[in-house]
């Protein structure tokens, strides 16, 4: 299956797209599509395979109607199936990106599969059980009422079941702590975790880069060499 990437961005953490972009065409493939969601235009150009879209008529979006940005992205742009990322999830490895295609075909066999999780969140949520194999991954599931069902760590989401969920007014956070997906959709995950990245804004600061701990040495380097960000003793 053909899977677009949807990442998230914002006024103020809209420069990390460039170290994201590099990092993505890195490890992920420069032929991948990808629609950049954000609220006010950038103020630089990214690769030719991202798509830069409003998610509130280019104007600022307030953190407390976050998820309003979110269910207008995904009514005017978003597939019936795609992995969402966010900004500061910078890749620290070649991602094997055709087989996590076959997962969304697993999902498009799954329709009650809310989504798939592409990191260790689901195999270590608590209460995890296998389910099957599928192709060269294990598919495992956490049962309905774990925490973090709907974590916004990377995965992969089939957009109807998630606007069958999300509710306007909400943050980020409020989107994963509050919303419980009703007993009828599956979250699932596998226990390869085919997408292996880096939360950049450690605490959530977009000014510092917090958090380099497990990005290799070089990335690092060709990074700050780019001016994208100072390297300072903590990081």
């Amino acid at each position: 299956m053909d899977l677009p990437i949807v990442v998230l961005t914002s006024d103020a953490y809209s420069w990390s797209l460039q170290p994201f972009s590099h990092l993505f065409q890195t490890y992920w493939s420069a032929l991948q599509p990808v629609i950049v969601g954000t609220d006010t235009p950038l103020g630089f150009e990214l690769p030719s395979n991202f798509r830069v879209v409003s998610m509130n008529g280019w104007q600022k979006l307030p953190k407390e109607t976050w998820s309003d940005g979110l269910i207008n992205l995904l009514k005017a742009e978003a597939p019936q199936f795609f992995v969402l990322l966010l900004d500061d999830y910078w890749l620290t490895r070649t991602v094997d990106h055709q087989g996590t295609a076959t997962l969304a075909d697993y999902m498009a066999i799954h329709p009650e599969i809310l989504r798939m999780d592409l990191t260790t969140d689901r195999l270590y949520a608590g209460g995890m059980f296998d389910v099957e194999s599928w192709g060269h991954y294990d598919i495992i599931e956490t049962p309905h009422g774990t925490p973090y069902q709907m974590s916004l760590q990377a995965a992969i989401w089939n957009r109807d079941r998630m606007l069958e969920v999300l509710r306007p007014g909400l943050t980020p956070w409020q989107v994963e702590l509050e919303i419980s997906p009703p007993e009828t959709m599956r979250v699932l995950g596998t226990r390869q975790s085919p997408v292996r990245f880096i939360n950049a804004f450690k605490g959530g600061d977009p000014v510092k880069v917090m958090n380099l701990e497990g990005m290799p040495v070089e990335r690092v380097k060709e990074m700050a060499e780019a001016g994208w960000f100072e390297l300072r003793p903590e990081a």
